[in-house]
């Protein structure tokens, strides 16, 4: 199966965590886009993120946070 999400933010990261747990796209591709980059704020609500990550590409910090959870995932950030 492949997917494509759009957003990697409160939203977006909760679905990054089910796809993760529930080994999707481990035979195909998740692709994941978010523009934004990540913010003190963002830190309270998007649980991937963490301090470190402040300035960075929200859909790269998702990508490799979702790959500690299961690293048989096949994940690609498009940005």
């Amino acid at each position: 199966m492949n997917l494509f999400t759009v957003g990697a933010g409160a939203l977006g990261c909760e679905f990054l965590k089910f796809y993760a747990l529930m080994g999707f796209c481990t035979k195909g591709k998740l692709f994941v886009t978010d523009n934004d980059s990540i913010e003190v704020s963002n830190l309270n609500r998007q649980f991937l993120f963490r301090n470190s990550d402040v300035g960075q590409s929200k859909s790269k910090v998702a990508c490799r946070e979702a790959l500690k959870v299961n690293n048989e995932l096949n994940i690609e950030s498009q940005n």
